[in-house]
């Protein structure tokens, strides 16, 4: 079943992200969610501070995502949403990944990443053309300002169930699984396209 197109519109002064925009140049939803892909992959100094993506030039597809469904919410379109998605992480997707998770003799790790969410199909900005793209395992639906502390301990309350399910407690802890996400992330990191496809929701 074919997805439904992303309604475009004509942004409006409604809210700080919108503003944002305006100031910037950037007039329709099209025009943000390009300038965005374009935008490179960095944390910024204040998850919670959304407009910062903008102004400081950089963001995570968390933060892309989460811009993204407030800017939607400021101007009444409310369809669009944002979705945290748990998948397992595992070699299928990037190479620098599996080096990692070999050294730990381990197959796969919980990941949590955000999405749009339009009329029940899930949306990824972030991705190339034609990504490979996980198996979604969980979703929930979150307000964009929760991609900081929330996201972190939804996802590590997430891992320790698993750990546990996995049979996988005694031999690790959440804290070290964390730890090997981390080092995930900093291999993916040293490749452009490997990132750009999957841990730039970090």
């Amino acid at each position: 079943m074919k997805k439904p197109a992303l309604l475009n519109f004509h942004i409006q002064p409604k809210g700080i992200i919108s503003q944002i925009c305006l100031q910037q140049g950037l007039l329709y939803l099209e025009d943000v969610m390009e300038h965005l892909k374009n935008l490179p992959y960095g944390r910024t100094s204040e998850k919670r501070s959304l407009g910062l993506v903008l102004t400081e030039g950089r963001g995570t597809c968390s933060a892309k995502h989460a811009l993204i469904a407030q800017l939607a919410h400021e101007n009444g379109l409310r369809d669009l949403r944002l979705a945290l998605c748990t998948y397992n992480m595992s070699d299928i997707l990037h190479e620098e990944v599996g080096a990692v998770l070999r050294h730990y003799n381990l197959k796969a790790i919980p990941e949590a990443r955000c999405f749009l969410k339009y009329h029940g199909a899930i949306y990824n900005l972030c991705g190339r053309k034609h990504p490979i793209q996980p198996e979604i395992v969980s979703e929930i639906e979150i307000a964009p300002l929760q991609i900081g502390t929330f996201k972190k301990r939804y996802h590590r309350n997430y891992i320790e169930s698993w750990l546990q399910i996995e049979k996988l407690n005694k031999c690790w802890s959440p804290d070290q699984i964390w730890s090997i996400r981390e080092e995930c992330i900093e291999a993916a990191e040293e490749n452009w396209e490997s990132r750009a496809r999957l841990l730039c929701c970090a």
